[in-house]
């Protein structure tokens, strides 16, 4: 069986997106109400429970730029001590650097990457999940342009927004820009807002050092509680979301090389290999159960160069072939 998704949202951050459909003028829906009741002495949100409230919200408002606008309705003050700690930064390079370093203390669902070019520097975030994924990228997206724009005193707005996602018609396309006022891009090879190296030196209206002294330690007590969990669980659940991926990006996920991954992970008398096997055997069963994918594209979803590559892996896992293991109906026997 796998691990138990352990991740969590901050309270937070739940709070802001439903006090941001009521500033759109658009109803919380009843059961996300319910969610938010069951949730309210948390101070973080179990991951499960945040998925539920997005599918709520998603299911109930078919606005296809519903991201954008919760983005841009979100507060930095509503994010709590990460948003307090953003806008006390000198400039906007600094404020990029806390975020990279302290937002699981907003959520823990995805990671922020800086990527520099000759020409530009990217602000990536590569979601770790599966449910509203766009809705949810363009949400966290649309908060961090809106906050870039509130931070430097409407100095500064950003190259482009990239997204890693179809582009929908041209009427739509239209609305995004006149929303986010920032040309968009779709089909980008991620999700990033893209900036000008010079953008980075731009000082924030708030930047206060001494306010800013007295939060780090706080901050870095709370990621201390968070990063103590287990290694084994943390890459367990960036496989259950991307199969696919491979030791090296995981490892950057991690913000580790792949070498200390495989050190902390024999450390914890893991291995990358076994984690990864048991991921992949998880869903290969599963899927050929269903029988919703053909065997090539159950190679390609867990990453495997070719169906020859996943069939070898397969047998290794089950002692049958797939084409035996669909033809038989064999069923996963875990607990429900």
């Amino acid at each position: 069986m796998l691990p138990r998704d352990s991740r969590s949202v901050t309270l937070n951050y739940s709070r802001a997106l439903a006090s941001a459909l009521n500033s759109m003028g658009k109803p919380l829906p009843f059961d996300a109400r319910n969610i938010l009741a069951d949730i309210d002495q948390q101070e973080r949100v179990p991951m499960e429970r945040q998925e539920q409230l997005w599918q709520c919200l998603a299911d109930s408002h078919s606005d296809p730029l519903l991201g954008i606008w919760l983005g841009q309705a979100i507060q930095a003050s509503q994010l709590g001590l990460v948003g307090y700690l953003l806008m006390t930064q000198e400039n906007l390079g600094e404020a990029v650097d806390q975020l990279l370093q302290y937002h699981p203390l907003v959520g823990e669902g995805g990671q922020f990457e800086l990527r520099r070019g000759a020409q530009h520097v990217d602000l990536c975030y590569l979601p770790n999940y599966v449910c509203c994924a766009q809705l949810r990228v363009e949400t966290v997206l649309a908060a961090c342009l809106t906050q870039i724009r509130e931070m430097t005193g409407g100095q500064l707005r950003a190259h482009s927004l990239q997204l890693a996602y179809p582009a929908p018609s041209l009427a739509i396309q239209h609305q995004y820009q006149a929303a986010l006022q920032t040309p968009v891009h779709f089909g980008a090879p991620v999700s990033a807002i893209r900036l000008r190296p010079e953008d980075l030196r731009t000082r924030l209206v708030a930047a206060d050092h001494q306010v800013m002294n007295r939060l780090k330690p706080e901050a870095d007590a709370l990621l201390k509680s968070l990063n103590n969990k287990s290694l084994h669980l943390r890459v367990a659940h960036l496989l259950q979301q991307e199969p696919q991926l491979t030791r090296e990006q995981v490892a950057s996920r991690l913000c580790m090389s792949p070498r200390h991954l495989g050190r902390k992970l024999t450390a914890e008398d893991a291995s990358f290999r076994a984690i990864q096997d048991e991921v992949r055997s998880h869903y290969a069963r599963r899927w050929l159960t269903e029988g919703k994918r053909n065997n090539s594209e159950i190679a390609a979803a867990l990453g495997y160069c070719d169906e020859s590559a996943f069939g070898k892996a397969f047998r290794r896992w089950t002692g049958a072939s797939p084409k035996a293991w669909r033809m038989t109906g064999q069923r996963e026997q875990e607990p429900a």
